[in-house]
């Protein structure tokens, strides 16, 4: 029995020298991020185990983080411990994702994309809120004269009626009051004007309808025979008109409008069958 005990003893010690190295290694330099002021010199931790790099052109007795990402001093504004060129600390300030702006430009991490720097904002994103908006949900930005994608302008995209419409798994559509953009690229023949979102799979314009179709090339295609005044959403992935119900671009066969209705992800019932991702995958009884 007491060598059971001793046993026993000596692996909860064991246990606990484990568990307090693990404590101590978190609380490492290996898992620092971001910037700090050690010993008179403005220092930046980037990667896992965390790289340290003294930022020399930094001044550290007026360095302020902004966030592991972004800081400024008395002289410039830094991303990543570069300088960002031309910047005004005084008036620079991080707007979301990728991007920032002072009192003259905007800039995309370290590189200015407009000289419109009273103007330069973000493009919303429907899927963030104004206390939570993270880095990936923000892919545009715009000023009084382009919209911007990073560092590049969306040719011809109006940024005063430039709107991010998210789709099915982060395929976003956009669209302004003239046309409606698929990988930063109008899509022929589409009113951006009527845009209307039905569903994550489907829109509509007042000329018709259209459906994402997911594979190696990922695309939008048209609808056919859709009846526009009766075309709406049936939860989330699913739509439908007086005629039939809809999954991607194409009509699901068999299925009931009447009695339709989206059960789960990418699943769907009517009084005759249960559907996956469009098809049939059983008769209810």
């Amino acid at each position: 029995m007491n060598v059971i005990l001793k046993l026993m003893n000596a692996f909860l010690g064991l246990v606990g020298l484990l568990v307090g190295g693990l404590v101590l290694l978190s609380c490492g330099p290996s898992s620092r991020k971001g910037y700090r002021i050690e010993k008179g010199d403005v220092v930046l931790y980037t990667g896992w185990p965390a790289n340290r790099a003294v930022i020399g052109e930094a001044d550290a007795a007026s360095f302020t983080a902004i966030n592991d990402e972004y800081g400024k001093d008395k002289n410039h504004a830094f991303y990543l411990g570069k300088i960002i060129p031309n910047s005004d600390p005084i008036t620079f300030t991080y707007l979301a994702g990728s991007y920032s702006k002072d009192k003259a430009r905007g800039y995309s991490r370290d590189q200015v994309i407009s000289t419109d720097g009273p103007h330069f904002t973000i493009v919303p994103n429907p899927n963030e809120t104004a206390t939570n908006v993270s880095a990936e949900g923000i892919a545009y930005a715009r000023d009084s004269h382009q919209v911007y994608k990073d560092v590049m302008p969306i040719n011809g995209a109006d940024p005063a009626t430039f709107v991010v419409v998210p789709m099915f798994n982060g395929y976003y559509l956009t669209h302004d009051s003239k046309r409606v953009y698929f990988q930063d690229r109008p899509m022929e023949g589409v009113d951006g004007a009527t845009f209307r979102k039905v569903s994550d799979f489907n829109f509509n314009d007042k000329h018709g309808a259209w459906g994402l179709v997911l594979g190696q090339y990922t695309t939008w295609k048209p609808l056919e025979h859709v009846d526009l005044a009766t075309f709406t959403g049936v939860g989330k992935y699913y739509s439908k008109d007086k005629q039939h119900v809809y999954f991607s671009n194409y009509a699901v066969k068999g299925a009931d409008p009447v009695t339709f209705q989206e059960t789960e992800y990418l699943q769907g019932k009517d009084k005759y069958r249960i559907y996956s991702s469009g098809y049939s995958a059983t008769n209810q009884n």
